[in-house]
């Protein structure tokens, strides 16, 4: 859980960076779009390699038995 979070923070970041300095810049359109094109096509290469990497490491994002919130019958 804590590695989703810390990717998370660094996506936030970046997209922030952008919203912040490249959308209300005086940058030619092209140049902006291709800013956020390039953004997009890290992002995927950043979540499909390491994705990829630690699906063929076993990981598959399940929670663990042990976090698990216990279930009780509510009706019989």
């Amino acid at each position: 859980v804590g590695t989703v979070a810390l990717g998370l923070v660094g996506v936030l970041f970046v997209s922030g960076m952008i919203e912040g300095f490249v959308t209300p810049s005086g940058l030619p359109t092209w140049a902006r779009v291709g800013i956020g094109v390039l953004a997009l096509l890290v992002f995927l290469a950043y979540v499909f390699g390491l994705g990829r990497a630690a699906y063929r490491r076993g990981e598959t994002g399940d929670i663990d038995a042990g976090l698990l919130e216990d279930q009780v019958a509510t009706a019989a």
